[in-house]
C-alpha cells in the first residue's frame, strides 16, 4: 500500500495541461500553477510550445477533439514523448458543468481540460496513422456525397416543373460520377495498404457486408480486433445501457459511440435478416419472443460488430459456421 500511495504522491506532484484547440490558436493551462499561454496552431507555434512546456513534470496533457484541428498538435506532442490524451468535448462539457463552470471561453475550456486530465486521468493512445486519417476523410466525403444524392432524387420526384426535372437529372449524374470517384480512390487507398485489405478482405466476406459497410468499419472503428465484446459494442454505439432506479427498471437504449458506425450497422443489419443464415434465424427467435422489430434489427446489428471484432482478431475469413465468441 506504501508504495502505491507513493506513486499517487509522485503523479499528483506532476503538472497536467489542458490545450483548447481552434482553428487559428492553442490555448494553453498548467495545473497546479495554473500558468497560461497562447500559441498559434501551426508548425511554428507548436514547437513554441514543446519549448514551453519543457519547463513542467508532465503528467498528462490533454486535448480536446476537434475534427482535423487538433491532429498536427497531437502528432508532433506524441512525437516528442510527450503523454497526450485526446478527449470527447461532450464529456468536457458534462465536466464543466460538474464542476460549476457554466461559462465558455477558450481559456476557461483550457482550464477545465487540465482539470479534467487531473480528475479523470483519460486514456493515452497513440495518433492514427496519417494515412488513416486520409481515409476517413475519404469515407465521409463519400457518406455526404450519398446524402446529398439521397436529398437530390427526393426532391426530384417531387418537382413537376420540366427545367427543374432536367437540372436535378445532370446534377445526379455528376453527384454519381464524383461518388463513383470516390469510391475508386477508396479502394485504391485500401488496396495499396497490406493490412488496412487484410481487414478490408474479413469483413467484405460477412454476407450483408457490402463495400460501404466495410470501408466505414475499416476507416472509422480501426479498434476492431483489440476489445471485447462489451467494448466494441460501446464505441459502435450498439451496447443497451441501463436506466434504473430504486425498483424502477428503465427501458434499455442505445446512446453515445460512433454514429456513423451505428448507422451502417443497423443497415447491415437489415440485409442481413434477409441474406445471413444465422442472422435471419437470430432475428426470427428475437422476434418470437416478443421483441419489438427495431430492437431485434439492433441486436443483429451488434452480433454482427460482434462477429467482425471476433474474426479479425482471429486472423479469418468468415465461415459457415461463426465462431462461439459471437
Amino acid at each position: 500500500m506504501q508504495g502505491k500511495e507513493a506513486s499517487k504522491q509522485e503523479t499528483e506532484g506532476k503538472s497536467t495541461v489542458g490545450i483548447d484547440v481552434s482553428k487559428s490558436w492553442l490555448d494553453i493551462h498548467v495545473l497546479p500553477g495554473g500558468e497560461t499561454h497562447r500559441f498559434a496552431n501551426a508548425e511554428l507555434g507548436i514547437r513554441q510550445l514543446k519549448r514551453w512546456l519543457q519547463r513542467f513534470d508532465l503528467a498528462l496533457v490533454v486535448v480536446e477533439a476537434t475534427g482535423k484541428w487538433h491532429r498536427q498538435v497531437r502528432r508532433s506532442l506524441h512525437a516528442s514523448g510527450v503523454p497526450v490524451a485526446v478527449v470527447d468535448p461532450y464529456r468536457v462539457r458534462m465536466f464543466a458543468r460538474a464542476t460549476g463552470t457554466l461559462a465558455k471561453t477558450d481559456r476557461l475550456d483550457a482550464r477545465v481540460l487540465a482539470l479534467f486530465a487531473r480528475a479523470m486521468n483519460p486514456a493515452q493512445r497513440p495518433p492514427a496513422p496519417e494515412a488513416l486519417d486520409a481515409l476517413n476523410e475519404l469515407v465521409s466525403a463519400r457518406d455526404a456525397a450519398v446524402d446529398e444524392q439521397t436529398a437530390l432524387k427526393n426532391q426530384r420526384h417531387a418537382v413537376t416543373d420540366k427545367f427543374l426535372i432536367r437540372h436535378l437529372a445532370h446534377r445526379l449524374t455528376r453527384i454519381a460520377k464524383a461518388i463513383e470517384a470516390i469510391a475508386g480512390e477508396i479502394a485504391k487507398r485500401i488496396a495499396a495498404d497490406p493490412c488496412l485489405a487484410r481487414r478490408h478482405d474479413i469483413l467484405i466476406s460477412i454476407p450483408s457486408f457490402g463495400p460501404a459497410v466495410a470501408t466505414t468499419l475499416v476507416a472509422a472503428l480501426t479498434e476492431l480486433g483489440t476489445c471485447n465484446i462489451k467494448q466494441i459494442s460501446l464505441l459502435a454505439g450498439l451496447a443497451p445501457i441501463a436506466d434504473d432506479s430504486g425498483e424502477r427498471q428503465g427501458v434499455r437504449v442505445i446512446w453515445g459511440g460512433r454514429s456513423r458506425v451505428r448507422r451502417v450497422l443497423y443497415l447491415a443489419a437489415l440485409s442481413a435478416t434477409r441474406c445471413n443464415v444465422d442472422m435471419k434465424s437470430f432475428h426470427d427467435r428475437l422476434i418470437a419472443k416478443g421483441k419489438k422489430p427495431k430492437c431485434a434489427l439492433i441486436a443483429v446489428a451488434r452480433k454482427l460488430v460482434v462477429l467482425a471484432n471476433t474474426l479479425i482478431a482471429q486472423d479469418r475469413t468468415w465461415a459457415t459456421h461463426a465462431p462461439k465468441q459471437a
